[in-house]
């Protein structure tokens, strides 16, 4: 179903800013959700990997959720406030810390599973598997082309 508020979809609509487009609705719809939670989308994000990979490293962490180290550090750090994530030092690594969900932080995990279930029904209701194959690769293909870009080196 199209949003009346959108305009029209122009033909040579820049692909920047469709990919923007489609982030800030992805994110509200997740906004709409996790509010009930407390939590931000990104905090939702970061939890539901923690509890599925086990503890990380925050730039392992960083890594899986696609995010810079400062901005997982923000994230990691606002979910150690609400009691939902805790970090000790790695005992291999002098300076590296290890982020683990506490237990109250996986009791939210099943809402927040549900949640993304819920939003990834939504968005993909519209395409074909076929569609759905192709939107993936090549979003793969941007982000690779851009990470690829932005790499010193």
């Amino acid at each position: 179903m199209q949003n009346s508020a959108l305009p029209p979809l122009e033909p040579d609509t820049p692909l920047v800013k469709l990919i923007a487009a489609a982030r800030r609705e992805v994110r509200q719809a997740f906004w709409s959700r996790n509010a009930r939670l407390g939590l931000a989308p990104q905090q939702g994000w970061v939890l539901r990997v923690l509890s599925s990979e086990g503890p990380l490293s925050l730039h392992g962490l960083a890594q899986k959720v696609f995010m810079d180290d400062p901005t997982a550090c923000r994230i990691v750090k606002a979910l150690q406030e609400k009691g939902y994530v805790h970090s000790c030092p790695d005992p291999a690594h002098g300076r590296r810390l290890i982020i683990t969900v506490s237990e109250e932080g996986q009791r939210l995990v099943p809402e927040l599973d549900a949640i993304a279930a819920e939003v990834g029904r939504e968005l993909e209701a519209v395409l074909s598997a076929e569609a759905l194959l192709n939107l993936r690769a090549s979003l793969w293909q941007v982000i690779t082309n851009l990470s690829s870009a932005n790499t010193p080196g």
